[in-house]
């Protein structure tokens, strides 16, 4: 976000480097935290929509507006009464939303996708998504790789992450809080661009040995 060379980063819109770092140091307020560890990133709290403000306003108070909004529309939707009844906090929707985001744009795959992880952590199996894993991998600035031993890792440590990957739509939050009807406990993306979900590691390898010739090398 502090990079002017990414197209819509904060940089880009004017902010200094200073203006970016003392933005995500500071404190807010708004219940959209419940959960959040003090100190913790605001990676997957910043609401992705088109805010009304004037030239003379600071980051800051761009990103409490952020906030509040996002609180505002997760109440109208009635997300945290949905998501308490797949066994989650606000806290473990706004980290799988930004998994499942990461992993499919497509919204009704973006439901599906979320019905095979609730389902996994509710039978205890590991998420095994790459993107958890890539994406300390990048942060931290090294090669991503499926043996990390990071908590992020989640092929190989079971339950959620420590914290969100990445801001994400709307939807993906109400994909989580609402998942497609199913069974499914795979899925792989397709060469073609076409999510492909199994109920069995057996129907999984023959998703990936048809469609995945590519993307799963």
């Amino acid at each position: 976000l502090a990079d002017p060379e990414i197209e819509g980063s904060l940089a880009q819109q004017g902010y200094s480097t200073k203006e970016i770092n003392d933005a995500y140091a500071a404190n807010y307020q708004s219940n959209v935290f419940a959960g959040r560890p003090v100190g913790a990133s605001l990676e997957g709290y910043i609401y992705p929509e088109t805010h009304q403000t004037t030239a003379s306003s600071s980051l800051q108070s761009v990103l409490q507006l952020s906030f509040d909004e996002f609180y505002f529309q997760i109440q109208k939707r009635g997300i945290e009464a949905k998501l308490q009844q797949q066994g989650l906090s606000l806290r473990d929707g706004i980290i799988l939303a930004s998994i499942v985001q990461k992993e499919v744009s497509n919204v009704e795959d973006q439901k599906q996708v979320a019905q095979v992880f609730t389902k996994r952590l509710k039978e205890g199996i590991v998420l095994g998504s790459d993107v958890t894993f890539m994406y300390i991998a990048e942060k931290e600035g090294r090669e991503p790789s499926v043996n990390d031993d990071s908590l992020y890792n989640t092929r190989k440590h079971g339950g959620l992450p420590p914290g969100p990957i990445s801001n994400f739509n709307m939807s993906a939050l109400e994909a989580v809080a609402n998942p497609a009807p199913g069974d499914f406990l795979y899925f792989v993306a397709g060469d073609d661009g076409t999510t492909h979900f199994g109920r069995t590691e057996a129907e999984h390898n023959d998703n990936v040995a048809k469609y995945c010739t590519v993307l799963c090398q």
